[in-house]
Order: C-alpha cells, then sequence, then structure tokens
C-alpha cells in the first residue's frame, strides 16, 4: 500500500456504470423522499456498523482525513466515495491499489448503487440499503436495547484480582454487538477457588443470554444436590439443565477447575471444549488440560464427564480461552488451528502488559487487523 497518494483524490473517472440489483421503486409504498440511505457493515473491522450516506460526498478511507476511516491495511488513504442525489446513491472508486468491488465485480469510476448491493473495500463488506425514516428509528432503539444488555453481560464479568495468592487478568473482545462467551472465578470455600469458562454455540442476543443465564447459575451455585468443588459433577448438572431441545437448539462447550489452595492441586474437566493450558514459570512448556471425547453441554442427557487433577508449581500460569482466539485467517491466507496458537503462549512475557493483552496484540498482528470473526475471550490466572 503507498503510504504518499495523494489527498484530496487525484484522477477521478468519469465513467457511469449501472450495476444490476434490487430495483427499490418497485416496492409497494416507498416513499423516496422519506427514506435514509446506508452502508451497513456485515464483515470486517465493524460489523453492524451503518454508515448514512447524503448528498455531501463521503470519502472512504484508510486513515484521516478521509470522512470514514476504514483502519484496514487492503484500503487506501482516499479509498473510494459515495453520494446520495435525487433518490439514487452513486460509488466512485478513487483510483484505489486494491480497488472496490460491487457484487463481485471491480467497478471502474462511478456506479449507481441497487438495493442489496455488496460492497467490498479492503477486507471489509458492506451492504447499501435504503430504509425508511420509520425503520431507521426502530433500528436506533434497537440498537439501544442492545447495548443496554451489553452493559448488563458485562457488568456480570468479575474484577481482576491483583493481589493475593491467586491473581487473575483477563480481556474479552465480542466479535459482534452481543457474544457468546462467559466466564468467571470465585472463592468456593476457605481452601478451593473455582474458574471457569463457557462457549455458546452462535452469536447475538440469545447466545448471550443463554451465556448469562448459565454463568449464573454456576456463580449461584444454584443445582440443587451439587458439590461445585466437583468440576465433573458440575458438568453432568449443567448438562441436565441445558439440554438443547429446551433452549432454542443452543449448546455450549465449558471448563470448569477448581484449586486447592492447601495441596495446590488443580481438578478440572471440559465439556466439548478444547484444553485450557498451564504454563510453568520457566515458560519452556504449555501443558494442556482438559476432557478428550467429552460432549458439548446440551446435546446427551446422559452424557458422562470425568475430572482429572494436576499439581500447580509456584508462579504457574493457567490460560482458559475461546476458540476465537486462535481461529483467525493469517495474513499469508492460512486459517490456524490450536496447534499454531499455542506456542504463543510460552513467548516471553512484556514487561508491564498483562498477558491476556499481550496475546490480544500477538493474535491481531498474526491477522492483520483488530477485530475477530468470533468472540476473542482470553482468561490467566497465575498462582504464587
Amino acid at each position: 500500500m503507498d503510504s504518499h497518494e495523494p489527498w484530496p483524490p487525484q484522477g477521478e473517472e468519469t465513467e457511469h456504470t449501472i450495476v444490476p440489483g434490487i430495483d427499490e421503486s418497485r416496492v409497494v409504498g416507498l416513499d423516496r423522499k422519506n427514506v435514509i440511505h446506508q452502508l451497513v457493515v456485515t464483515d470486517g473491522l465493524e460489523p453492524g456498523r451503518r454508515i448514512k450516506v447524503e448528498a455531501r460526498a463521503l470519502v472512504l478511507g484508510r486513515t484521516l482525513p478521509a470522512d470514514v476511516v476504514l483502519a484496514d491495511g487492503e484500503v487506501s488513504r482516499a479509498h473510494c466515495k459515495v453520494a446520495a442525489h435525487e433518490g439514487e446513491v452513486t460509488l466512485t472508486d478513487l483510483n484505489s491499489t486494491n480497488g472496490t468491488f460491487v457484487d463481485g465485480e471491480r467497478i471502474q469510476g462511478s456506479v449507481q448503487l441497487q438495493v442489496g448491493n455488496i460492497v467490498v473495500v479492503g477486507r471489509q463488506v458492506l451492504r447499501y440499503e435504503r430504509v425508511s425514516l420509520k425503520e431507521a428509528s426502530a433500528v436506533r432503539e434497537l440498537d439501544r436495547e442492545l447495548e443496554k444488555a451489553r452493559r448488563y453481560v458485562e457488568a456480570l464479568l468479575p474484577p481482576p484480582l491483583l493481589a493475593g495468592s491467586i491473581r487473575t487478568e483477563w480481556t474479552m473482545l465480542p466479535s459482534a454487538q452481543l457474544g457468546g462467551d462467559a466466564f468467571g472465578y470465585q472463592q468456593l470455600d476457605a481452601r478451593t477457588f473455582a474458574v471457569y469458562l463457557l462457549d455458546v454455540s452462535g452469536h447475538g442476543t440469545s447466545s448471550a443470554m443463554l451465556a448469562v443465564t448459565a454463568t449464573n447459575v454456576i456463580r449461584q451455585r444454584a443445582i440443587p444436590a451439587t458439590d461445585f468443588r466437583d468440576p465433573a459433577a458440575v458438568l453432568k448438572a449443567l448438562n441436565v439443565m441445558f439440554q438443547m431441545e429446551q433452549h432454542g437448539d443452543m449448546y455450549f462447550t465449558l471448563w470448569y477447575g477448581v484449586y486447592d489452595t492447601v495441596t495446590r492441586r488443580l481438578t478440572f474437566a471440559s465439556a466439548g471444549h478444547h484444553p485450557a493450558y498451564l504454563v510453568p514459570p520457566s515458560r519452556k512448556s504449555a501443558v494442556p488440560l482438559w476432557s478428550p471425547g467429552s460432549l458439548m453441554i446440551g446435546a446427551y442427557e446422559d452424557a458422562q464427564y470425568t475430572a482429572s487433577t494436576v499439581e500447580i508449581p509456584p508462579g504457574s500460569g493457567l490460560y482458559v480461552f475461546s476458540d476465537g482466539v486462535f481461529e483467525v485467517v493469517a495474513l499469508d491466507g492460512r486459517r490456524w488451528e490450536l496447534e499454531d496458537f499455542v506456542p504463543l503462549l510460552t513467548e516471553p512475557a512484556t514487561a508491564g502488559v498483562p498477558e491476556s493483552r499481550r496475546l490480544l496484540a500477538r493474535m491481531q498482528r498474526v491477522q492483520g487487523r483488530p477485530n475477530f470473526e468470533d468472540d476473542f475471550t482470553m482468561l490467566v490466572a497465575s498462582f504464587e
């Protein structure tokens, strides 16, 4: 990408091409004078973002002074512009390096957008929509309600433990406004401490609400006749309580561990979740902690779960995370798997930077963008 592209844009093309799409004028009841034109980000850095298109042309580019900044290395500094005039929206490529695409075809000069057209700018995917003023108002109200729900979910997350023999810190970056990841930790009694992380299938409100419900059950120990110091018993009870057919065909994976501060032993079990990892103070290895072959919560009512135990050396770190942490597409186009990510756990720590933040930054560099396809949730517990 040329960092010395001119501003303002030079040498714009004047060719005009009509791109086939949905003819909004055929929609009964549409008043073109009372509509809002918008580009909605469907994939990329900010899914769900709405860019209102008006008469004044908006320049989309990588950095300021672009009107709409898309911080993507594949986007030119002044990539394209979009404007509405007499009920129509025109998109113009500004001689961008990597091109502007509409419905899979690279445009030359300007095109008139039709409702439903998919616009690709760098790695950002946007859909052109026209909505009535009433619909736009309803969308804004929904956004406000989703924001309230997001704040509620965040309020349930535990604060970091910055002092004591057990310390915790975490980073959570949902891929959508509401994600399906949740976690927690708490003292069960004078000598035992529980740590857990779950990942609900799907994304959005339904997944988030199931994650909140399950987390509250664990946090409040709201399962009768269940010893929450026994990970296998906890998983079995949750599996009975959260069967898929009773919860919108959704399931969740779970890792649950209990640390005994007297014996320094961690007892753990997992339900369809990949391993957590124990990294000793030497950082020469990352030991997987999990239950191979275990079913996720909700799949089969009679599923059985088994627990294992490991001793925790002083100064060790426990890394518990969701699959959105490592399931990314790297800059070279290769999709990463768990085995690609694990070596990063043993890389040298960065002074003054929490481990979860170090790993977030590391994976952002791997994929070349700040946001993730799935929820990024990383919990790190340290044992003195």
